[in-house]
């Protein structure tokens, strides 16, 4: 269970990671999540940054789906302002539930399938059980969290050293 922990890769940030980095890889599809990966908690406006990133994975080829614990309220209008058609609301993370729904609606294995996220116990525990590459990207702004996402922090903070 502990290597399921860690991710393959981290990154500083969605920036870091380009299309054909994952062509490279053999991957075909990336899975997101929203708060703290792409914008900060609750932000309903993407960034230039993350505009970039998403444009570079379409011109690439990249299949793009989000995949949140949040609601379909929240993720719904967030995907329709960042323009991307597929996501998966109320995901479930860490379960593997959220990651193999988005590979199946985007129709690419989880293996060909990148998910990216800012926390361990969710996002990369998730996307390593799916079967899935698993990036960790650095938070953007821990100070919007709520409670409970700053104690989960504190002991994911070995795992993230490692």
């Amino acid at each position: 269970m502990m290597k399921k922990l860690y991710p393959k890769l981290y990154v500083e940030n969605i920036g870091s990671i380009t299309a054909s980095m994952l062509r490279k890889m053999g991957m075909e599809a990336v899975v997101l999540d929203v708060d703290n990966t792409l914008v900060p908690h609750d932000d309903p406006n993407p960034t230039v940054e993350v505009e970039n990133f998403l444009a570079d994975m379409r011109q690439g080829g990249i299949k793009i789906c989000v995949v949140s614990n949040n609601s379909e309220e929240r993720v719904k209008p967030f995907c329709e302002r960042i323009g991307v058609t597929y996501f998966v609301s109320d995901a479930l993370k860490p379960r593997a539930y959220g990651y193999l729904k988005a590979a199946e609606i985007m129709g690419v294995k989880a293996e060909k399938t990148v998910g990216i996220g800012d926390q361990i116990f969710t996002d990369i525990w998730g996307a390593n059980r799916a079967g899935c590459y698993s990036i960790l990207v650095k938070p953007i702004d821990t100070k919007t969290e709520p409670f409970y996402i700053k104690i989960k922090r504190i002991l994911e903070k070995p795992f993230v050293k490692r």
